[in-house]
């Protein structure tokens, strides 16, 4: 039994979209989820299966159409103490580097020396060198962007991190080194983690559980019980990858 408190709930929920050419369209149906304080949870599943459109529900970007999402034991709003990273990273384009970071501060009234001396920190702590902060997001690498969108939600202090496929679009070397700077992360800090993705490997390297999502709906979850660090070329990765994969197979017909 998991005695960490409980920080996101879906309760039978989903969301039905109304489009004029094929009418009611239910991108999350019947979802239940929990998801306790500390825990990396990985929302595997293939595209259009609904995985953002849940991302949205627990950050209260989208209110559900039917059931409950409970996020920090309040009906989500908006305002729960929640940081968003998505594929793009969302960096405002006229800001450089450190204002980007420094953004959640910011936002929450902290004074300029406070906030950039936090900034400072974070850009560190995702393995960026203090050279690149007063380089506009449009200077950077996609790796760097996204580490930058990292140092912004660490920054912000949020305790709840919903990452929606934040390193699909980074070549295969950039994507091992930032899954390897995330897990660095949360090994520190412990924040409860949603992370959606695509990939059997990234889920299997990065989570202690793997929900798997087909139209909308939860169809498999199981706990990954392998040592950390994880080593992706060992018989044991390599084991439940194959696991993840005939789960992942059987479900997606």
């Amino acid at each position: 039994m998991n005695d960490k408190r409980e920080l996101i709930r879906f309760s039978n929920a989903g969301k039905c979209f109304s489009t004029p050419g094929r009418g009611d369209v239910w991108a999350v149906r019947d979802f239940n989820l929990l998801a306790h304080e500390g825990q990396l949870t990985c929302v595997l599943g293939a595209s259009g299966c609904g995985k953002t459109t849940l991302l949205r529900l627990a950050a209260g970007l989208e209110k559900p159409t039917t059931g409950e999402v409970v996020v920090d034991s309040s009906r989500v709003n908006g305002a729960a103490d929640i940081g968003l990273v998505t594929q793009e990273g969302n960096l405002l384009p006229w800001r450089k580097v450190l204002d980007n970071i420094a953004l959640g501060p910011e936002i929450q009234g902290a004074k300029r020396h406070k906030r950039i001396a936090a900034a400072r920190e974070a850009l560190s702590r995702v393995g960026l060198p203090q050279k690149v902060a007063k380089s506009f997001p449009h200077e950077l690498s996609g790796g760097m962007r996204q580490r930058v969108a990292l140092g912004r939600t660490l920054c912000a202090g949020s305790r709840i991190w919903l990452m929606d496929e934040p390193f699909a679009n980074l070549d295969e070397p950039t994507r091992h080194r930032l899954q390897g700077e995330l897990l660095d992360v949360w090994f520190e800090d412990h924040q409860t983690v949603l992370f959606v993705t695509h990939s059997l490997e990234e889920a299997v390297f990065l989570a202690d559980r793997i929900v798997v999502m087909a139209a909308g709906r939860m169809v498999a979850e199981f706990q990954v019980d392998l040592p950390r660090p994880r080593n992706r070329l060992g018989d044991d990765f390599v084991n439940v990858l194959l696991k993840v994969r005939r789960v992942f197979t059987e479900t997606d017909r």
